[in-house]
């Protein structure tokens, strides 16, 4: 049985689980190592039948749990070269000595999983996203977080998937109006920054109408938006498009289902 959750997700951290059987991967892992083991168990899952990690940048909240959970379990963690060799701060020995670098296009075979990577705009060294193929499940996982901007290319990506984790960061009126210093809303705002959900609406739309069924919204800001008004913004499009799809929002501290 496949089975995909977030672990947690926002600025404070990002980890997903996708697990079939007996093997599982993780995308990203930020927090702590601690916080990524309590959410595997939350959801049932064991971290010695984690078999790698794919980070899609080198941002903290999406590396700092690795490096002590590279010590501790020893699993390859897939990095994209120039987001390795940006990694942040000071120490990342074992994250460094479990890496696999690659060039930003990739594709991985690990257990089930077939895992390949798209490009992304972020203000990083490199972002990429990815899709999952579980062998045997019928599905296939998207991942489009930590984008300023949604591409024909990352559209294309993505189609096919039955399941997209998408992100839905910010209510553009809450931003430009909160408390937020400018150089910080126009970082956020920017082609290299995050998805509003007006721009993950109008992705979730076009990705419907190419058969993704189901939708879980990420990277949900605490300060300047909230889970109800993402939600009814991206059902609001389908709706209007006359397309349907499952919706829910990810939780930035507990885990929260995909499928």
């Amino acid at each position: 049985m496949a089975e995909a959750y977030t672990l947690y997700s926002g600025s404070s951290g990002n980890c997903t689980y996708i697990s079939s059987g007996h093997d599982a991967i993780l995308i990203d892992g930020g927090k702590t190592c601690a916080a990524m083991m309590r959410g595997v168990a939350s959801v049932g899952g064991n971290m010695d039948e984690v078999r790698a990690v794919f980070v899609t940048h080198e941002h903290r909240d999406h590396v700092s749990a690795l490096d002590t959970a590279a010590k501790k379990f020893r699993f390859p963690i897939h990095i994209v070269e120039d987001s390795l060799r940006s990694l942040p701060g000071t120490g990342g020995e074992y994250l460094r000595g479990c890496a696999v670098p690659h060039a930003p296009l990739y594709s991985v075979c690990v257990g089930p999983f077939t895992v390949n990577s798209f490009l992304t705009h972020h203000d990083s060294a490199c972002s990429v996203g990815y899709t999952v193929d579980i062998d045997g499940s019928g599905v296939r996982v998207g991942i489009l977080t930590d984008t300023g901007c949604v591409t024909d290319d990352m559209i294309d990506a993505l189609s096919g998937c039955t399941h997209v984790i998408l992100e839905a960061n910010h209510d553009e009126s809450m931003l430009r109006h909160g408390s937020y210093p400018f150089f910080l809303k126009s970082r956020i705002l920017s082609s290299l920054g995050h998805l509003s959900n007006d721009d993950s609406a109008a992705a979730a739309r076009e990705l419907s109408l190419r058969g993704t069924r189901a939708f879980l919204l990420a990277h949900i800001s605490r300060e300047n938006n909230t889970p109800s008004i993402a939600l009814d913004t991206v059902s609001g499009a389908l709706s209007d498009a006359g397309v349907s799809a499952s919706i829910a929002a990810a939780s930035p501290d507990t885990a929260q289902r995909l499928f």
